[in-house]
């Protein structure tokens, strides 16, 4: 089959409507061959009927850039590396504990089920539109004609700003507890803030190094992460308890455990407090998991039958599988370290939270095991943290480059710069994710309450960027959803949805709540986020407005009409209006 008949078919289509309310095939091979037109009119949405991801990515328009290296585990590694635990849970250690014990455990069982709903619905979302910049797209195709372009860029500018926010707190935790195994043999060493920014600098260079080697081995680095996190995990697992009773010290029991409510360092009543802190460390530790999203131009899938959705096939759905199972296993993980933690902290809080080392996990592992075991321990998460900062700069360069590529970064020649590919690596992204990473780290020179709003913003961030396209498939979009290769149903998808979307309203807002009010707030304790997480949205909105307009009209083609059939073949092509065809009957 030509070009030319491939034209004058799907034109054929257009004109003999199979039925009165059936969606017509666009006519631009090269950039809509898998778009079609709503009912509403001419609103375009996106329906993946084809065998494999890589098929509908050139069905959505897109080249094949980059290497398909990643397994379905391997992309669970990708997430499950970012969310590290034992890293994560030492870094967010102050909010897990200074509304007592219970917080740190009811909290993070509750969080855990509130992100899993979040979980599920973004994996059918990147399960319709298995590319990079899945989010985004989404938005662009469900949003009304006239705002989707400005809708899109600020979701999809947001998403960026709140990955790089994650490098930053995940790099600044691991810097965090560098120091803190230096404090443990030299208590007089002062931790500046152009110290950690020095050691935080050095590090996203390195991390950036090693994530722009080959997939191959990018792959392998994501393997060996959810190695070093199980063996850190198990070890203190083992190694807490056991020490904890061989040194003679009592375990606080179940009713401390589950019950203990304290407020450390504030002014708010302690029910209200609890509830802002309560959720937070699962929220933070249990994040970014759209960074399987990001990466699914780079999974290797198997065939499937067209249009025909599944439960959850790891090999069909690795971005799907990835988020779901990697949420899974550190919700219920998580729950179970903060119980262990809680059981051998000893019996005051207080001493927990105010202690003099830069975390407050290190003082539960000094209670219980002494020196050597702590710096051990602690040396070992510092490491975990390194991997963890490098899968997280790893998704991140992808998402710009996917922005990139849609001259969704600022300038056209920036966009262009940006989405050159060297060797099949997106190298030129890695480079402008880490430079966005380093001077979003220049925060931290402003005091402790702006590296609390790095903290913060990758929260914040991410949830106001991936709530748009739930909330619009739920509602504008309901009628031009197209399952991808994971959907629930007509019942459970929405419902589990709505729940999603109700959970992430409750944590923005949380988020941006100060820790204390009235007159013990001050520059010192505001919370910035609340200026911060909307403040960039604002800033993509404004931006678009006067300049990116110019460039940015939502999901570009890279494609020409040849270079379609060159990659799907003329009979790659035939089948895809076939499978319409038949999924629009079938419909």
């Amino acid at each position: 089959m030509t070009s030319q008949s491939s034209s004058s078919s799907v034109q054929h289509d257009e004109k003999n409507n199979i039925s009165n309310d059936q969606n017509a095939i666009s006519t631009n091979l090269s950039e809509n061959i898998r778009t079609v037109v709503s009912r509403r009119g001419d609103r375009r949405i996106q329906v993946v009927t084809s065998t494999n991801q890589q098929l509908a990515l050139e069905e959505l328009g897109y080249k094949q850039e980059l290497i398909r290296s990643y397994t379905w585990y391997e992309m669970f590694g990708v997430c499950f590396s970012i969310m590290g635990l034992m890293p994560s849970i030492g870094s967010t250690s102050y909010q897990a504990f200074s509304s007592g014990a219970s917080s740190a455990t009811w909290g993070w069982l509750a969080g855990s089920v509130g992100i899993l709903t979040i979980g599920v619905a973004l994996a059918e979302i990147g399960s319709s539109f298995p590319t990079a910049s899945a989010i985004y797209l989404a938005t662009w195709n469900w949003s009304p004609p006239k705002y989707r372009n400005l809708i899109s860029y600020a979701v999809g500018f947001t998403d960026t700003v709140s990955l790089s926010a994650s490098v930053c707190s995940i790099t600044s935790g691991c810097a965090s507890q560098i120091f803190s195994c230096i404090q443990l043999y030299k208590p007089d060493f002062e931790v500046t803030n152009g110290k950690t920014y020095g050691l935080y600098a050095g590090l996203i260079i390195f991390v950036a190094i090693f994530g722009s080697m080959s997939s191959s081995i990018n792959a392998k680095i994501q393997n060996l992460s959810s190695i070093t996190n199980i063996f850190v995990l198990l070890l203190v697992f083992i190694a807490l308890p056991a020490k904890t009773h061989s040194n003679n010290i009592p375990f606080n029991d179940a009713k401390f455990i589950f019950t203990n409510v304290e407020k450390v360092d504030t002014n708010w009543p302690s029910g209200w407090f609890w509830l802002i802190n309560a959720f937070q460390p699962a929220v933070w530790t249990i994040g970014a998991f759209d960074a399987a999203i990001h990466m699914q131009e780079e999974s290797i899938p198997k065939e499937r039958i067209p249009g025909r959705p599944v439960l959850l096939d790891p090999a069909a759905s690795p971005a799907s599988f990835g988020i779901i199972s990697s949420i899974t296993a550190c919700g219920l993980l998580g729950w179970l370290m903060m119980i262990v933690l809680c059981a051998c902290m000893g019996p005051s809080i207080i001493n927990v939270v105010n202690t003099s080392y830069d975390q407050p996990i290190t003082q539960i592992f000094m209670y219980s095991m002494g020196k050597k075991w702590t710096v051990a321990i602690m040396s070992l998460m510092a490491w975990s943290s390194l991997l963890m900062a490098q899968s997280c700069l790893l998704s991140t360069s992808r998402q710009f480059w996917a922005m990139a590529r849609d001259y969704g970064i600022p300038t056209k020649r920036g966009s262009e710069f940006f989405a050159k590919v060297w060797h099949n690596q997106p190298i030129n992204s890695m480079i402008g994710s880490s430079a966005l990473s380093l001077v979003l780290g220049l925060m931290m020179f402003g005091g402790d309450a702006c590296s609390a709003a790095l903290f913060s913003l990758s929260i914040c961030g991410m949830y106001m960027a991936i709530i748009v396209p739930i909330i619009l498939r739920l509602t504008y979009a309901r009628k031009d959803f197209s399952p991808g290769t994971f959907y629930l149903g007509s019942f459970w998808s929405p419902f589990i949805s709505w729940c999603a979307v109700a959970f992430m309203g409750w944590m923005i807002f949380i988020v941006c709540v100060p820790l204390t009010y009235g007159n013990q707030l001050d520059k010192n304790s505001m919370n910035y986020t609340v200026v911060i997480g909307p403040g960039f949205t604002l800033l993509a909105m404004i931006h678009y407005v006067l300049y990116q307009h110019k460039f940015y009209k939502g999901p570009h083609s890279n494609l020409t009409d040849d270079e379609l059939i060159e990659l799907m073949g003329e009979d790659g092509i035939d089948n895809i209006i076939s499978n319409h065809e038949k999924y629009a009957i079938e419909k």
